[in-house]
């Protein structure tokens, strides 16, 4: 190989994809209410059973596209170089994540704790531990969800974690099989949600049962980062095609309440989509013909650069306005439209400012830790 003669690709669709990601993750979460009057009005009970769907497959297109990038950073790094520094991923990774997060957590204990001190109703949090380790979804399944809202979120954060340390150590040792590992993880996961298809909290929050998404994302990296041939037919593929494909998508979505109720759809569910994810991003990252660039899309750019503050804040955000709501009365405005939209603009505002004066001190040294090419 000519080392000179290879660039590193940037992906500038993939933080729009993240905001993206985000608002789907957003819709799961931000209905909410009391009233059995507004609870069983059409219009709010088809808003949260979507909504709730929404929210799950939007955490696993993040799943898919955080395994596609390390996936494809890696190969770009070990054909530049000969080499992957296991060290250095796991830093990069702990510089974008960890301060942040464990900002949360702090946040989390301190409500806590206050709430304790000047007795006020709480549920009590799973031990610290379970934060720290990054093996929240595992007290979960074991334990269950009842505690401070904004804490649960951290779950998902625990299975990426365990993810990039299972992934940096696979790419270190083991590169040379990485197609046939990713193959082997979503076998595995399929196994597994088959398995335990009578037990809901692992099927959602088990990080086996989340392989499948990791893998479909890897295999989508090897298979752009290898296959030239592939990629010059997907550059090419007509709009009618891709039009169709996105109809067929949003058409399963649609039929998801349904779909949900079929044993072998659950099984698959996970990995199905990540397949239309991988699909999504190859095809606004390389079609020439593609309907809509959603990085074309004013702010969607800069709003997914800050995706991980508004997926962190926004459990924070719902959790003041579902405080502040027990003074006003409820509405049927106000649950599908007035608070989701304070949520949405606070969250906004707190994950900009996060992501400037806090984030953005500990990812100026990712660099350092950054592979570069050769001159």
């Amino acid at each position: 190989m000519v080392k000179d003669s290879y660039k590193t690709k940037y992906f500038k669709e993939l933080n729009s994809l993240r905001f993206i990601g985000f608002v789907g993750v957003f819709f799961g979460h931000v209905f909410f209410s009391n009233s059995p009057e507004i609870i069983n009005s059409n219009l709010y009970a088809t808003l949260f059973t979507y909504g709730k769907i929404l929210g799950f497959i939007s955490i696993d297109s993040f799943f898919v596209l955080s395994s596609f990038l390390i996936t494809w950073k890696a190969l770009e790094e070990i054909k530049s170089t000969h080499n992957f520094q296991f060290k250095n991923f796991l830093i990069r990774r702990s510089l974008r994540i960890w301060p942040l997060y464990f900002f949360i957590v702090f946040i989390g204990f301190l409500v806590e704790y206050l709430k304790a001190y000047y007795n006020l109703e709480h549920q009590t949090l799973p031990s610290f531990w379970n934060f720290f380790l990054f093996i929240l979804n595992y007290d979960i399944i074991e334990n269950g969800y009842d505690f401070l809202f904004f804490m649960v979120f951290m779950w998902s954060i625990s299975v990426e974690e365990q993810f990039y340390v299972f992934w940096a150590f696979t790419i270190k040792y083991f590169h040379k099989y990485l197609f046939l590992i990713s193959f082997l993880i979503v076998i595995i996961s399929l196994f597994f949600r088959c398995y335990f298809i009578n037990d809901t909290r692992s099927l959602n929050f088990h990080t086996l049962s989340a392989f499948g998404n990791f893998g479909i994302g890897a295999l989508t990296a090897i298979v752009a980062f290898k296959e030239t041939q592939f990629l010059n037919k997907l550059k090419n593929l007509s709009r009618y095609k891709i039009s169709l494909s996105y109809l067929f998508i949003i058409t399963l979505f649609i039929l998801m309440p349904f779909l949900v109720e079929n044993d072998f759809f659950i099984v698959l569910q996970r990995v199905l989509f990540s397949i239309f994810f991988s699909f999504i991003i190859l095809e606004q990252t390389y079609c020439d013909n593609s309907i809509l660039k959603v990085s074309r899309i004013k702010y969607f750019n800069f709003f997914g650069k800050i995706s991980y503050g508004l997926y962190c804040y926004h459990g924070i955000m719902i959790t003041l306005v579902l405080q502040a709501s027990e003074f006003f009365s409820e509405s049927l405005l106000n649950s599908v439209v007035l608070y989701p939209i304070v949520i949405f603009t606070s969250t906004l505002l707190f994950s900009y400012l996060s992501f400037r004066f806090f984030e953005s001190k500990f990812l100026k040294f990712k660099s350092k830790f950054t592979f570069t090419l050769p001159n």
